[in-house]
């Protein structure tokens, strides 16, 4: 384990177990993660943990998202190592750090840690992240046969059945009437609430993609909880596609009105439409665009390919044609113009 530099008796023993604990993982924070071996976590899926330690003041606490355990280190450590919790017992008391008799507490720094939401554990329980699943998973395979980075797994999940959607939210109860798997993609507001779920077809289902929507007042925007409003922001059509972008959001579609709803600087934004000169209703949504100085990347006529994804699968440095094609104002009237003839 790493990390872990206090000198408290509490911290050496947490160190002393880390070995033992499956999948333990310093997350930073003053936190910690495994596997919880009270319950065992879960059956499906070895690679899940949602056992946590971390630190209140000068002590530790133990808390499980799966069975709900929660204690402090000395009582989980008693459960685990009776023989470990004695020499525990004794060195804190004989520090001073459990006794009655006065003492100075050291000084200690610390941020409170930040645990998963509710939603995000509820997510787990019906889905495996794409970075837990095996390497012959379907998903796993369709989202590298789409190129999409390793690093960027952690946001997708593996739906086994779709129908277990209905979990989170009731009127979906009676409207999903398939089981198939599928690949899905979870919409975040800003404060990390879940929104909607995207779900694509990984079989070849005539419906290729199922939007579920959690809150239907939210805006439909795929990476709001990831955007960093100091920096360029991307807004392109598709969520698939802002996986291969830094800072990027997508509007699951052309609508790219309701950024305008959002709380996101005007002078960060580049629009990014598919490269489509003779979609009319795409040149409209430029224009607009172009009128209401926003800036827009607008792609070269060197660049053949439809979207973002098969600019990646062609071989192209996609970010650096659009940090290289991004245009305002009038130049960016006359190159649209260009390209809306090509």
């Amino acid at each position: 384990m790493t990390g872990v530099t206090c000198a408290l008796p509490i911290f050496k023993h947490l160190q002393f177990i880390s070995s033992r604990l499956e999948n333990f993982k310093n997350k930073g924070n003053n936190l910690y993660n495994c596997r919880c071996p009270l319950c065992g976590d879960s059956k499906r899926n070895r690679r899940k943990s949602r056992g946590y330690f971390y630190r209140v003041k000068n002590d530790i606490m133990f808390k499980c998202h799966n069975c709900s355990a929660s204690m402090h280190f000395g009582t989980f450590l008693k459960s685990f190592d009776p023989s470990l919790y004695k020499e525990y017992v004794f060195e804190r008391y004989s520090s001073g750090h459990g006794g009655r008799k006065p003492h100075v507490t050291p000084d200690f720094e610390f941020e409170t840690p930040v645990f998963p939401s509710k939603e995000i554990r509820l997510i787990d329980q019906l889905m495996e992240r794409l970075d837990t699943c095996d390497e012959n998973n379907e998903a796993v395979q369709y989202a590298l046969s789409r190129g999409i980075p390793r690093e960027k797994f952690s946001q997708l999940y593996y739906i086994d059945n779709i129908k277990n959607v209905e979990q989170l939210s009731d009127k979906y109860r009676d409207r999903i009437t398939t089981e198939e798997p599928r690949l899905a993609l979870p919409f975040f507001n800003r404060d990390g609430k879940l929104i909607a779920l995207s779900l694509r077809a990984l079989r070849g289902e005539a419906l290729r993609y199922v939007t579920v929507k959690i809150d239907e007042d939210a805006p439909l925007v795929y990476g709001l909880d990831k955007v960093d409003p100091t920096q360029t922001i991307y807004a392109v059509e598709g969520p698939i596609d802002s996986l291969f972008l830094n800072n990027a959001i997508a509007c699951a579609g052309t609508s790219f009105k309701k950024i305008e709803t959002l709380d996101l600087p005007k002078d960060k934004l580049v629009v990014i439409f598919d490269n489509q000169p003779k979609n009319t209703e795409i040149c409209k949504l430029m224009l607009h665009y172009i009128k209401a100085d926003l800036r827009l990347c607008i792609w070269p006529d060197s660049v053949v390919e439809k979207d973002i994804n098969e600019m990646i699968q062609a071989g192209r440095d996609v970010q650096a044609i659009i940090e290289s094609n991004t245009f305002y104002a009038q130049t960016a009237l006359m190159r649209f113009v260009q390209w809306k003839k090509c």
